[in-house]
């Protein structure tokens, strides 16, 4: 035991200039690998495009020195497929080192062999563009006692989509991704990201719009025996309704509730939804952007004659 402790550490210094050595020497060698790497781009003609999406992935043979073959970074550049030498079609394109290629800018790892997929499918298609009108999911909810004004239209009302002619065909519209807003006060303007319209390579120009919303404080304005509707009634019968009409105390934007008409509010009963004492909830439809405050009335009695 006092054999091996003597000089211990200039022993374990040795150990690893050797195994330093070791490292060294083996490094040096080259090796053959099979791996599985991305298909990071395909190179085709001016204003030419992939209409399907191409093979995620390939599994191929590389060769290198075990240093290069222990660096990362070509790895993450993965694969080129040149396929520049077709026009618009479908193709079957048999994969080989003469049309795939490494990423690799020092040329120190080396494609050998393509060994899946073999060939790859390929739908190209003339790169096309067009303006699409945008549609907003937007949801506002203003505080109590104030009312949204107005609602601008997106800005820009259009956009640009770009991608293969072939897709662009089934795309008129875009919408906004949803968005709901609650207890607003005071005016606003918000970003609204856009939804891709799917598909490889398609892309939108912008990728959002921007929204005015005016936020204003609420006036009550009562609108007075507005007449109660009933429908789905028993053919043939006639029907009582007490009350016939009723008070509507309404809020919202000032200008616009002092323009109202009130032809614009609707109260209805449903014939089906009467209970076993005859009683049936009352339902008011008025304009998105003004609110019921109160009413005279909840529900109504109805009778058969």
């Amino acid at each position: 035991m006092a054999v091996i402790l003597n000089n211990f550490w200039l022993k374990m210094a040795a150990a690893f200039i050797g195994l330093l050595l070791w490292f060294h020497v083996v490094t040096e060698k080259n090796y053959n690998h099979e791996i599985t790497l991305p298909v990071t781009e395909i190179t085709l003609g001016d204003s030419l495009t992939l209409s399907e999406s191409p093979p995620e992935s390939l599994t191929v043979v590389i060769s290198g020195t075990g240093k290069q073959l222990l660096r990362t970074g070509w790895r993450h550049r993965g694969l080129r497929i040149n396929a520049s030498q077709f026009q618009s079609g479908r193709y079957i394109m048999n994969l080989n080192v003469n049309n795939t290629f490494l990423f690799n800018t020092n040329q120190s790892v080396f494609l050998d062999e393509i060994i899946s997929p073999g060939s790859v499918t390929f739908d190209i298609d003339r790169l096309s563009s067009k303006p699409v009108d945008v549609l907003l999911d937007l949801v506002t909810e203003p505080d109590e006692g104030f009312a949204v004004s107005r609602i601008s239209d997106p800005e820009p009302k259009q956009v640009t989509v770009a991608g293969a002619r072939s897709l662009l065909r089934r795309i008129n519209s875009v919408n906004t991704v949803r968005k709901e807003l609650a207890g607003l006060r005071n005016n606003l303007r918000v970003s609204l990201p856009l939804i891709s319209p799917g598909g490889y390579q398609v892309n939108l120009t912008p990728d959002s719009v921007l929204v005015t919303i005016e936020i204003v404080p609420v006036k009550t304005r009562v609108f007075e025996s507005i007449p109660i509707v009933v429908y789905n009634t028993p053919p043939e019968s006639k029907i009582q309704l007490t009350p016939k009409s009723l008070n509507i105390e309404l809020t919202g934007p000032p200008d616009d509730i002092d323009l109202l008409n009130r032809n614009a509010l609707v109260a209805s009963v449903d014939f089906r939804n009467r209970d076993s004492a005859g009683m049936a909830p009352i339902r008011i439809e008025c304009p998105s952007h003004f609110r019921v405050k109160k009413a005279s009335a909840e529900t109504v009695a109805l009778s058969l004659h």
